[in-house]
């Protein structure tokens, strides 16, 4: 069920009234946005690679302290992000820095943010068999494969809202501090952790998990793994790092 690849996407029009991302005196605003902006721009182009978006879908942000966030803009394809084309914003999605406008799914992240001050970073995506299963209202998928019992836990389903709108946050708010990742009915996954690479890598994770899952069903009947060896994969998901 691939997705065809992309390979040339329209860039979004710049906003002329939109200050530049590293403001006018660029010493240490550099200094501290440099290094996640092109982690963010790499795990777009890693992202797009692996088909977990197509053409301007999906959105990454991170915190940069506790007033800011770095985050991608819309209308670009995150196959093509340069650190220039990133925006700074505040904590209600109001835009800081950035000659491009920020997603419009920030409220998504922010509300996540507020809602749980260890989360350091949010991945946004639509993989294809996650997504599927979004679509058919199916989630969960414990007990299918060791890693994803330990490093996902449960995986819920969030019910359908409009994407960008504040009910769309709110949806979310009741899974945040129980889980790592959610599907949203009909629209994709979110994934979230202690820093980008962490958030990411749980997309990709997830979206393997189901990928076993469809290929499964297609050849026969999943036998899960035993009740009993669960509870040892749920305490070492107890133990486990905070990061992948």
């Amino acid at each position: 069920m691939p997705r065809p690849c992309v390979c040339q996407v329209p860039r979004a029009s710049a906003d002329p009234a939109a200050p530049p991302l590293f403001g006018t005196s660029a010493a240490d605003t550099i200094a501290g946005v440099m290094e996640p902006a092109e982690k963010m721009c790499e795990i777009g182009r890693r992202a797009y690679a692996r088909q977990l978006v197509a053409g301007t879908e999906g959105n990454l942000s991170c915190r940069l302290d506790a007033e800011r966030v770095l985050c991608t803009p819309t209308g670009l394809s995150k196959g093509l992000l340069t650190p220039a084309d990133l925006c700074l914003i505040d904590l209600e999605a109001r835009q800081l820095e950035g000659r491009r406008r920020c997603s419009t799914e920030m409220r998504m992240h922010v509300g996540i943010y507020r809602a749980a001050p260890h989360v350091q970073a949010v991945v946004h995506t639509h993989p294809p068999f996650a997504t599927t299963f979004s679509v058919l209202s199916e989630a969960g998928f414990a007990g299918v494969l060791p890693e994803g019992d330990i490093f996902l836990g449960t995986v819920p389903l969030v019910p359908y809202r409009t994407p960008g709108t504040a009910e769309m946050a709110e949806a979310l708010l009741p899974y945040v501090q129980d889980h790592v990742a959610v599907l949203l009915q009909n629209h994709g996954t979110v994934t979230w952790g202690n820093d980008l690479e962490t958030a990411y890598v749980l997309t990709e994770m997830l979206e393997a998990v189901c990928r076993v899952v469809y290929q499964a069903r297609l050849l026969g009947t999943i036998q899960p793994i035993p009740l009993e060896k669960r509870g040892e994969l749920a305490r070492l998901r107890e133990q486990r790092p905070t990061d992948v």
